[in-house]
C-alpha cells in the first residue's frame, strides 16, 4: 500500500511544474540583452522583470520589439529566483 502511496505523490509532483508554467500574457517594455547574456531580451512589465528565452522567436522579439511595448504570450518559468517567458507570440502594442 505505501508503494501505491508513493508512486501517486511522485506522480502528481512530475505533473505541478506543468501546472504551474502554463501560457501567460505579458505586457511591457522591451530591452535589449548582451550579446553573451544568457537571455535574448527582458520584459519589464511593472515591477516584474522577465528573462526572454534565447530561441529564435525570442531573438525576433528582441531584434524587432526593442525598446517598444509588447503583448507576449508563452510559458513562464522560474529559474534560479528570475522568471523566464519562452514566447510563442507576441505583438508591438501602439
Amino acid at each position: 500500500m505505501s508503494r501505491t502511496l508513493l508512486v501517486a505523490v511522485v506522480v502528481v509532483l512530475a505533473f505541478a511544474g506543468a501546472v504551474v508554467a502554463g501560457e501567460e500574457t505579458v505586457t511591457g517594455t522591451v530591452a535589449a540583452a548582451a550579446a553573451d547574456a544568457p537571455e535574448a531580451a527582458t520584459i519589464k512589465a511593472g515591477d516584474v522583470t522577465y528573462k526572454v528565452t534565447k530561441d529564435d522567436k525570442g531573438k525576433e522579439l528582441a531584434e524587432k520589439a526593442k525598446d517598444k511595448k509588447v503583448e507576449a504570450k508563452g510559458t513562464v518559468e522560474e529559474k534560479d529566483g528570475a522568471k523566464w517567458l519562452t514566447v510563442t507570440e507576441y505583438k508591438i502594442v501602439e
